[in-house]
């Protein structure tokens, strides 16, 4: 019996390019961006371009929203009928419900399918997406790829430099004290 092809699936916040996405066989579950002027679908109707200009141009800032689970249900019912395992990594469960609305929609699907929360997001979570990618071309079986990203994203440090901290005063991360102190 031949073992089954595993099928990577990532939300929208793993910073991956759509055209990178599709080469490599990757499945996407966008996540949802809350403008003044409407709802978008991060990378189906809204580039990332898009979205800065937005962040400078309005007043009150877009904010995101986790994927439902039925977003995910779908993607993976779609891996499933490929005959393929479905492997999700997700931005952090520290960050977003995202992790848990892939933990609702694996129970409601059946088959296998395996989670593992980044603990990172963007560039952090793209490494262990592209590292997951690099281990399944390899050929190494799901549960050696499952328990190696869980142990080597405890070693994977993101360090990001701000050229303002007013988004984050406006998203309410820091404290408008805290931002004019710095």
């Amino acid at each position: 019996m031949t073992p089954k092809k595993i099928a990577l699936l990532t939300d929208s916040s793993a910073d991956l390019r759509w055209d990178q996405a599709r080469e490599n066989n990757i499945f996407f579950v966008p996540l949802r961006i809350l403008c003044e002027d409407g709802e978008y679908l991060d990378g189906v109707n809204l580039t990332h371009k898009q979205f800065y200009e937005k962040m400078i141009e309005t007043q009150v800032l877009p904010t995101t929203s986790q994927p439902s689970p039925y977003a995910f249900e779908t993607a993976i019912r779609k891996i499933h009928e490929q005959g393929d395992i479905a492997l999700i990594i997700t931005i952090s469960s520290k960050l977003s419900g995202t992790w848990q609305s892939a933990n609702i929609a694996a129970a409601e699907t059946g088959g296998e399918v395996y989670i593992v929360d980044s603990l990172n997001v963007a560039v952090g979570e793209k490494a262990i997406v592209e590292y997951a990618l690099r281990m399944k071309d390899a050929g190494t079986d799901i549960h050696t790829i499952v328990d190696t990203l869980n142990r080597e994203k405890e070693n994977l440090r993101v360090i990001a430099l701000l050229d303002t901290l007013e988004y984050l005063q406006k998203g309410g991360r820091i404290s408008k004290k805290c931002r004019d102190c710095l």
